[in-house]
């Protein structure tokens, strides 16, 4: 398959818009992604692309080509965020408090360009290509649920491509090694003793004990980590008392840890559970912790690096950068328990951030995700016999 990649995403980038502007103004919750998955199923049956339902609302496309060789999966994710948009656009959301804030609805408009240009050229396909078109990443299940399914299970490598504002449409970043950190929960409730604000010393104050786990967190981040393995533990909501004469007898901290190897992974668990319990004591009251694994470590296969780039390179235009470490977390990772796997990020413009009511991203970036996509099939394709 020789093909000049940027060239035929142009040619369909006007179905690719009205997919994503579609998407956009349907948005789903994770794993209720019931109307989108309908839809992208009805775009696969017009496109003669046959697929399996790998799930209740997961989508696995399959083109199988007229010469043997590796099966190379694709991945879009397909769910929506519980934000109400700010944008004002004509297609803005139409579902309240949902949207999609992090660019889901272009990934799945994208992986279907390139379903449509795959199909076009499949006699000349060296094998099969899998279109993941995956529910429920951002609680960080739909990997593992499209996995079981069995679906994917002779699988050679998975690709996946998110889109970033931190750079300009064109611009593709692409790096070795972990590019993505790894997640566990961040759930604690202490339990005390109410009574009234007069008289403290016959109550067990909740929420100071709440107010030390909250620094004893920071400062063991701070001050036990290896500050050469990055790793946050950010609190994020603090739920305690009722009124203000009351002290309060429970409190409920919550928030998350991020991770960029599994050795601080369970350095982070030990540690919450340590500095948790020890300031219970300290304090009188009860503490329950949950500090579970959520999702993995986002690591590019080495062997797929030079594959990933010599793809990116084919595409006329196309700047290539280096990967940051992003402390965001990504199931994708979960992907490479059964084959190699690689994450790419294509820029959509400096505009508002990800998960922004006012997120927006530039239509100019979507062909660069369309010929990413079948550029890295055809490139593998041809390296990998």
């Amino acid at each position: 398959m020789k093909i000049n990649h940027l060239e035929e995403a142009r040619s369909v980038l006007d179905q690719i818009i009205a997919w994503r502007r579609w998407f956009h103004q349907n948005p789903e919750s994770s794993t209720l992604e019931f109307r989108t998955t309908e839809k992208i199923r009805s775009e696969l049956e017009k496109l003669s692309i046959p697929f399996i339902a790998a799930s209740e609302t997961g989508t696995v496309g399959v083109i199988r080509g007229n010469l043997p060789g590796p099966a190379v999966a694709l991945r879009a994710d397909i769910d929506a965020l519980e934000i109400t948009e700010n944008t004002g656009l004509p297609y803005a959301s139409e579902t309240p408090g949902l949207m999609h804030a992090c660019g889901h609805d272009l990934h799945t408009a994208t992986l279907l360009g390139a379903a449509k240009i795959l199909k076009k050229y499949e006699n000349e396909l060296n094998g099969t290509v899998y279109l993941i078109f995956q529910p429920a990443e951002e609680i960080g299940k739909g990997a593992g649920i499209l996995l079981e399914s069995g679906a994917l299970s002779d699988t050679d490598v998975f690709f996946g491509i998110h889109n970033t504002p931190d750079l300009d449409p064109g611009v593709i970043s692409l790096s070795p090694g972990c590019v993505s950190a790894g997640a566990n929960t961040l759930k604690i409730r202490l339990d005390g003793k109410s009574g009234h604000a007069a008289h403290p010393d016959k109550t067990i104050d909740a929420i100071a004990a709440g107010v030390s786990v909250v620094e004893g967190l920071q400062h063991f981040v701070s001050r036990e980590l290896d500050p050469t393995r990055p790793a946050v533990i950010s609190v994020c909501k603090f739920h305690a008392g009722t009124r203000d004469n009351i002290i309060a007898a429970h409190a409920e901290i919550s928030g998350t840890v991020r991770v960029t190897d599994n050795a601080s992974r369970e350095q982070v668990k030990e540690a919450v559970h340590r500095i948790v319990q020890n300031i219970a004591a300290a304090h009188r009251v009860k503490a329950s912790i949950d500090c579970e694994y959520v999702t993995p470590i986002v690591y590019n296969d080495e062997s797929v690096y030079s594959i990933a780039h010599k793809a990116a390179a084919k595409i006329t235009g196309a700047t290539i950068v280096p990967e940051p470490l992003s402390m965001g977390t990504e199931d994708f990772g979960d992907y490479s328990r059964i084959a190699p796997s690689f994450y790419a990020r294509i820029g959509v413009g400096k505009g508002s951030p990800l998960h922004s009511d006012t997120y927006l991203p530039e239509e100019s970036s979507f062909p660069y995700f369309t010929a990413l996509f079948t550029s890295f099939v055809e490139t593998y394709q041809e390296q990998v016999k």
